[in-house]
Order: structure tokens, then sequence, then C-alpha cells
């Protein structure tokens, strides 16, 4: 089992809420996530648009964004989506 601080994204897509969640970049604890959020905001949010129109769906809503615990066991291929857990919000309400 494996567990990280990670990003999380709620997108708002068709009428439908949907996250999603990023193990490209991971933390130890939740401080060290909203440091680099904050020295990074701009960055992160422009990342997540074009990840979203390029992988997602061109005309969806960020609802929010934030750093989460994240667990999940990759070498169980039965194993059904991570455990998101202890979400900190730390941005919301933009169109991207």
């Amino acid at each position: 089992m494996k567990w990280a601080i990670v990003f999380y994204a709620m997108l708002g897509i068709n009428g439908e809420v949907k996250e999603h969640i990023s193990w490209g970049i991971t933390f130890n604890h939740h401080e060290n996530c909203i440091s680099f959020f904050e020295q990074n905001k701009n960055k992160i949010v422009a990342g997540l648009k074009s990840f979203t129109e390029n992988n997602v769906d061109p005309n969806a809503k960020l609802l929010e964004l934030g750093c989460a615990h994240a667990s999940v066991d990759f070498d169980d291929p039965n194993q059904p989506e991570p455990d998101v857990t202890m979400k900190m919000m730390l941005w919301n309400g933009e169109h991207i």
C-alpha cells in the first residue's frame, strides 16, 4: 500500500462532478503541499487547464483544487480507485 499527500481537483463536466488526483508530485505532509501550491499557484492552475483541455474535456469547470491524503495498492490489479481523505481545499471557482 502506498500513500502520499497529493493534489486533487474537482471538475464539473457536463453537470457531473469528477475527482482527479495526481501522483506526479507527492508530499509527506499537507504543509509541504500547501507551501508548494502557494509558490507555484499560477503554474499549477495552467498545467491543470492544459491537462483538462487535452485529456478530459475542454469545457470542464474547475470547482476545487487542493491537497489530500491518498492511498492505493499499485501491486494489486484488482485495487479499486485510490482512497482519498483529509482534503484541504486551496482554490475554487473559476472556469479553466
